[in-house]
């Protein structure tokens, strides 16, 4: 009668396979258990130790080393020469006798079958939820989880060649910067070192890769990361990882900063970022782009810090409130006053106390043009979008074309 039962059920399982291969195919998704030895060539290897016996869950054992095209992804049988083996163990079943615990392989959170494929098979066809095995586990930068089929396997080694190269799962062991497509990773590999670039220009020295990782992190990866959280961009676009939307929003952070685009002209924008992206993602975004100003924003408040902390403004001239509306214009700016300083040198042939031409710009240039911007009533014709730092920056920026027009305007009398 056992063997009776056994006979049926291998059938039953036989031909639950056939309609689960139907399901993948018109689901896209793949039904093949995943290949052990494929798996780790694709994967950095960190070491690996013996965790004992353990009962553990079948749902997640995705693989198995040497038997992987025998069953598929739910290890139902795909081949009736299986039946002899699988058959004796179902019934070794419905006569309760102990079975050896399975072999297996822990790779993340995802189990591999080194032996034992039959009682797994068995046991998910009897409806268990776990099964005793012995452990081994392989310790690897990432985690596999049992979604996963070999093409995301193949993703996740660039994202583990990024945390190996870049050590951040180290430093930081929560942080989560997987992307949706390989080519991320180089890309983020460029913002680390133009970030050290950066540095390197502050301090005037050189700041190394390594020595660049951590504040990359800390001061533009996280800040960026957090205003996409808090804007619930992740809930509008469910598609796209943190790190797709930071490099998609680092970038048209980059376009507003040296473009002269206004902030309505989101959709010149979407174009140029689709230089840079897939055009098909870009266009989900550009209505996103279109109806929001908190990239701007960010970009204005972040420049506007960094504008102060290059020249203590706010402590040498506290009555002057500079705001500025546009991306990058503080950059502008700040060329202005070094130009001043500059200049300022050459006239008194000595260097001059960088602090001293920040005051001495403020007080020659910035505040007369704003006195007389004031006096004409100029400001008028371009609030509310525009403040008065705008308008004076404008001045600044077209003092030459102002001037040589000037020249061409007729003088008193002169028709």
């Amino acid at each position: 009668m056992f063997d009776q039962f056994a006979h049926q059920d291998f059938d039953n399982a036989y031909r639950s396979r056939f309609w689960r291969k139907i399901g993948s195919w018109l689901s896209g998704r793949s039904n093949e258990l995943l290949p052990y030895d494929e798996v780790r060539k694709q994967l950095p290897f960190q070491g690996q130790r013996y965790a004992g016996l353990q009962t553990i869950p079948l749902d997640k054992i995705v693989g198995s080393v040497g038997r992987y095209r025998d069953f598929d992804r739910a290890f139902l049988p795909t081949r009736r020469a299986t039946s002899d083996r699988w058959v004796n163990i179902s019934r070794a079943h419905y006569e309760d006798k102990a079975l050896p615990a399975i072999d297996v392989y822990k790779i993340g959170d995802v189990y591999f079958v080194r032996d034992g494929n039959h009682r797994v098979s068995v046991a998910r066809e009897q409806k268990q939820d776990f099964i005793d095995a012995i452990v081994t586990e392989v310790e690897i930068p990432i985690t596999l989880t049992a979604e996963m089929d070999i093409d995301d396997v193949v993703k996740k080694k660039y994202y583990a060649q990024f945390l190996q190269q870049t050590n951040l799962s180290r430093r930081y062991p929560d942080a989560n910067l997987e992307a949706s497509y390989p080519e991320a990773y180089e890309r983020l590999i460029g913002h680390i070192e133009t970030h050290a670039y950066y540095m390197g220009l502050d301090q005037n020295s050189v700041i190394s890769f390594d020595d660049a990782i951590g504040s990359w992190y800390e001061n533009v990866y996280l800040p960026l990361v957090q205003a996409i959280l808090e804007q619930g961009l992740t809930e509008d676009l469910p598609n796209y990882t943190l790190t797709d939307l930071y490099l998609i929003i680092s970038d048209y952070q980059w376009l507003l900063r040296e473009s002269d685009i206004e902030d309505d002209e989101h959709s010149k924008l979407a174009n140029k970022l689709a230089e840079f992206h897939n055009e098909k993602e870009v266009r989900q975004l550009q209505n996103y782009l279109r109806r929001t100003n908190w990239i701007s924003q960010m970009i204005i408040d972040n420049e506007r810090a960094d504008f102060l902390a290059r020249t203590q403004l706010d402590l040498i001239r506290p009555a002057t409130n500079i705001q500025l509306s546009l991306p990058g214009k503080y950059d502008n700016l700040l060329e202005h006053i070094n130009a001043h300083h500059y200049f300022l040198g050459m006239d008194r042939q000595a260097n001059v106390p960088y602090e001293e031409a920040v005051a001495s710009f403020v007080d020659t240039i910035y505040d007369p043009l704003l006195e007389l911007i004031g006096d004409q009533g100029t400001l008028d014709d371009f609030q509310p979008r525009r403040t008065e730092a705008d308008l004076v920056l404008w001045v600044l920026d077209h003092r030459q074309d102002l001037v040589q027009a000037l020249k061409t305007l007729p003088g008193p009398g002169e028709s």
